[in-house]
Order: structure tokens, then C-alpha cells, then sequence
């Protein structure tokens, strides 16, 4: 319990001093602060307190499980992200180029992935394993249920919908490179209750209850970190406006439609979309002289 209240006045402290900075460079008077207060008195009388944790979540696995790629700035490793609830274990193993696991008439625009896997030190890093899930667009993701997103309240039937759908562990080539096709991912809620006191708060915020467009990853390979990550795209509305705060420039791709689906042996226009995915060395690797 000592230790625990260390901890305590330890983070109490710095969040008190972050707090005090806000008030002074924003001038908030004291009405303004009780109003802030009122918000999140209104969140706590109807029980929404620990889901207004959503607003700072992936902040905190940044320090702790992301922890391994913090500072991606200072070595151009790519961004680490949070895994998610969707995450199912032993998905199908796919060689390059490959489809992932859909339905013959799987809805959505069809999308190619496409790039390379590195280290920061500029090396390729051959068979690396990219295994990715998504929602797919009728906003399902496949072998999960709403019971799966607890406490969260997010609607997910996918009876009818084969498990490892959009699901797969695709394996780069000789030189790094890797390839899948899949389609554009649908939207993901995060289950708000539209006329509660959280909700209303989100609102007011100018923030939006649904998750950006987003493919997940996780991203290994021998003698690197494995990294956790998503893809977002250009040009979507609510990569600068989510609940679970800011998305790095450097998740977001731009996609370039086409229209030579029949040479692809497709039944309709494509969309392609290009992302290197940057490893950090693991420190046992570094320590290793290079030849």
C-alpha cells in the first residue's frame, strides 16, 4: 500500500502541475473550471465514469505496452498502436502476394496492400510475419460478438460470418516486400449510448463516437522488436477528430483508385495503398557486431 501511495503523489503531482499550466495558459475562470467539473459530475452519477477511461487509453498502453516504440521520431521506426478487443490468435499463414480470408461476394471496394518490411537501420527484413485483421464493410469483424467488446457497448453479430474472415499472417519475401488484397474496412463505434452524459460530453468536445478507417497490425520477425500498429487513410474525416486522440501523419496513406480491375481478375474498380513498416532492432541484435 506504501508504494502504491508513492505512486500515487508521484503522478498526482505532475498531473496537478500539467493542470495549473492548462489553467494559466488558457486564463479558465473559475466558473469555466466548476463547468468542467459539472461534466464530469454528470459522467459519474450515471455510472460512466471508467468508460470515459476511452479518452485516455491508448495514451496509457503508450507507456506500457507500447513502450518499445516510444519516440518513433528519433529513428523513423514506424508508430506503435493499441492491439484492440478484434485481435483472434492463429489466423491463416499467407505467402506474398496474397488474399486474405473473404467470402466469394465479400462487400466493399477492393483494396491492395502494399510495401516492405525494414529495420531502422535501413536493412530488409526477409519473412517477416505481418498478421492484420480489419473490419470489414458492414462494420463486422469476423469470429467476435458484442461480449468480446466489454464494457464496451459495440454491436458485432457476425453469425454467418466465417471466423477468420479478413484475417491473416502474411509472410514477406526474400527482400522484405509483402503484398495482401482485401477490401476497404467499414466503420468501428466505440458503443456510446447516444443520449448519455458521456456522450453528450464527446459532443461537445467536437470528437466523434467511431473509430477512423483502420487496418490493424502486428508486425515480427527474428532479432526485431514486433510492433503493434494500424493503418489509417487519407482524406478520412475522422482521423483528426477521434475520441482516442491524435493519429500520427505517418499512419495515414493515401489509396489511388483504379480502373483495370480485369487485369487484377477483379469484378470492379480497386484501390491500392503503399506502407513500409519500420522494425526496431532487438537491443541483443544491436549489441551484435555488424558484418
Amino acid at each position: 500500500m506504501r508504494q502504491a501511495e508513492a505512486r500515487l503523489r508521484v503522478v498526482f503531482t505532475d498531473l496537478r502541475r500539467a493542470v495549473d499550466d492548462v489553467i494559466l495558459k488558457h486564463q479558465v475562470t473559475p466558473d469555466e473550471l466548476l463547468a468542467a467539473v459539472d461534466w464530469l459530475q454528470r459522467v459519474a452519477d450515471a455510472g460512466e465514469l471508467p468508460s470515459a477511461g476511452i479518452l485516455f487509453h491508448k495514451t496509457v498502453l503508450k507507456g506500457t505496452a507500447g513502450a518499445a516504440y516510444a519516440h518513433p521520431e528519433k529513428d523513423g521506426a514506424s508508430h506503435w498502436e493499441m492491439e484492440g478487443p478484434a485481435h483472434r490468435p492463429g489466423a491463416p499463414v499467407l505467402h506474398t502476394p496474397a488474399v486474405l480470408p473473404m467470402r466469394p461476394d465479400e462487400p466493399g471496394e477492393p483494396l491492395i496492400v502494399r510495401g516492405s518490411v525494414r529495420t531502422t537501420l535501413g536493412d530488409p527484413v526477409p519473412g517477416a510475419a505481418l498478421e492484420v485483421w480489419q473490419i470489414d464493410a458492414n462494420d463486422v469483424y469476423s469470429g467476435m460478438d458484442s461480449g468480446d467488446f466489454a464494457p464496451l457497448d459495440i454491436p458485432n453479430d457476425s453469425t454467418g460470418v466465417p471466423a477468420d474472415n479478413l484475417r491473416g499472417r502474411i509472410i514477406a519475401d526474400a527482400d522484405g516486400r509483402y503484398e495482401f488484397r482485401t477490401v476497404m474496412p467499414g466503420t468501428e463505434t466505440f458503443g456510446l449510448a447516444t443520449d448519455s452524459p458521456l456522450a453528450a460530453l464527446i459532443r461537445a468536445l467536437r470528437l466523434e463516437g467511431r473509430r477512423p478507417l483502420h487496418i490493424h497490425a502486428i508486425v515480427s520477425a527474428d532479432a526485431c522488436l514486433p510492433l503493434t500498429t494500424q493503418i489509417y487513410f487519407d482524406g478520412d474525416p475522422l482521423v483528426g477528430s477521434t475520441v482516442e486522440g491524435a493519429i500520427p501523419a505517418q499512419a495515414v496513406r493515401e489509396t489511388v483508385r483504379h480502373e483495370d480491375h480485369r487485369a487484377r481478375g477483379l469484378d470492379r474498380p480497386y484501390r491500392t495503398l503503399t506502407h513500409d513498416f519500420v522494425l526496431r532492432p532487438a537491443p541483443e541484435a544491436t549489441a551484435a557486431p555488424r558484418r
